[in-house]
């Protein structure tokens, strides 16, 4: 073998910071797996699973048709359709096309598919800080620049036009996400308007990240795609409607891009998985159970709002939808990721540190979720009262 070899070249591309919530659950699944017993308020995924009846389907489908064999690459035409008509059934928007329905590999598969068609490298992607870390990373890989406006308690975690208008840079597209991760705060339907005309007007790409509709509390989250045809908008299978591992999304994509993403997904992932589309499609017939959830997440939602002050979070989210609070903890910590993993390794309770959804500020700040069983979300709550008092 050659003493002397020449670097092979490495993508700076993929040098992307690494998923701290996803890090966490790791290590929280290896102490569960070595007996500790784990309060998990880390990682955002429901506690239910899809409801019976939609499984039920599905393995009926599996039975009949164990070869599952591929379907379109932008989703079966039953699903799109289904997709529209809940469109208008929820939204009172009648005029979604199934043909501009794209089904995904988890959203996460429409985020690398729309931004791809949508983009080219070198073109600039503004984001709302604090934010779902994954558009940024997913950003960063398509070398994509991004630029991060920073929103705090005043403007509700959320953008307006005046933010927009004010922060001092040029870009070439807009991600928002209400309700959000990790604020659990929502956008207005007035002020989704006008960020919606402005985008138009400005020339700028809005996706609005639509993940966490049907999980609201107190107003029902209206879609970009009442205001907008020039907007992608994404939603996911994971949340409300419960299906995290099946990995399934979609997303409402412009004419102007319509056939550029189906080439895409032909191409880079031949079609979402078969099985999950068979449950996606029966499961809203189902959305009463799942209402039901979203009805439990609010129970849940109002104990931490009432028992986290009492270990020492005065400082949390005005969270009305999604199941999330973000808190200040500037007073306990200045590592918010040092400080997660000591009231792992001490109050056996999980969170996520605030630096995987703002890399300026989060150093002081932890996202709380809530989607876990409410006999555990009290629980942790009693944990992180013993162990602040």
């Amino acid at each position: 073998m050659s003493q002397s070899k020449k670097n092979i070249k490495i993508s700076s591309r993929s040098d992307i910071s690494v998923f701290r919530a996803l890090d966490m659950m790791r290590e929280v699944n290896e102490r569960a797996a070595a007996g500790e017993d784990i309060m998990r308020m880390g990682a955002g995924q429901p506690c239910f699973g899809a409801p019976e009846e939609a499984l039920d389907y599905a393995r009926a489908t599996i039975t009949s048709d164990p070869r599952q064999g591929y379907t379109e690459a932008i989703g079966m035409l039953c699903l799109r359709e289904r997709i529209a008509q809940y469109y208008d059934d929820y939204y009172g928007v009648p005029s979604v096309n199934p043909a501009n329905i794209l089904i995904s590999v988890g959203s996460s598969g429409a985020f690398v598919l729309t931004f791809t068609a949508a983009f080219d490298a070198g073109d600039t992607i503004a984001l709302i800080t604090p934010t779902y870390p994954a558009y940024r990373n997913i950003l960063k890989s398509l070398s994509l620049n991004v630029v991060e406006i920073e929103s705090g308690a005043k403007d509700n975690y959320q953008p307006t036009v005046e933010l927009l208008e004010n922060c001092g840079h040029k870009f070439d597209g807009l991600i928002i996400n209400s309700p959000s991760n990790p604020a659990g705060t929502m956008i207005e339907e007035s002020e989704l308007k006008a960020i919606c005309n402005w985008c138009d007007e400005q020339g700028v790409r809005l996706i609005s990240d639509e993940a966490y509709h049907g999980i609201t509390y107190e107003t029902k989250a209206q879609s970009a795609v009442k205001y907008s045809n020039s907007a992608i908008v994404m939603n996911t299978f994971s949340k409300y409607f419960a299906m995290t591992g099946w990995r399934l999304g979609w997303a409402v994509v412009p004419e102007d891009i319509r056939d550029r993403v189906k080439k895409l997904s032909e191409s880079l992932f031949v079609s979402p998985p078969t099985i999950s589309q068979h449950l996606a499609y029966k499961i809203f017939d189902h959305t009463d159970v799942l209402d039901s959830y979203a009805e439990y997440y609010r129970v849940n939602r109002d104990i931490v709002m009432t028992e986290l002050p009492k270990a020492g979070f005065t400082s949390i989210s005005n969270a009305t939808g999604a199941f999330y609070v973000y808190a200040d903890v500037h007073d306990f910590t200045n590592d918010s990721e040092e400080y997660c993993r000591r009231m792992l390794g001490e109050a056996k309770v999980s969170t996520t540190p605030g630096l995987d959804f703002d890399l300026t500020r989060g150093h002081t700040t932890i996202r709380i979720c809530y989607a876990d069983t409410t006999e555990n979300i009290m629980e942790a709550c009693k944990r992180l009262q013993k162990w602040q008092g």
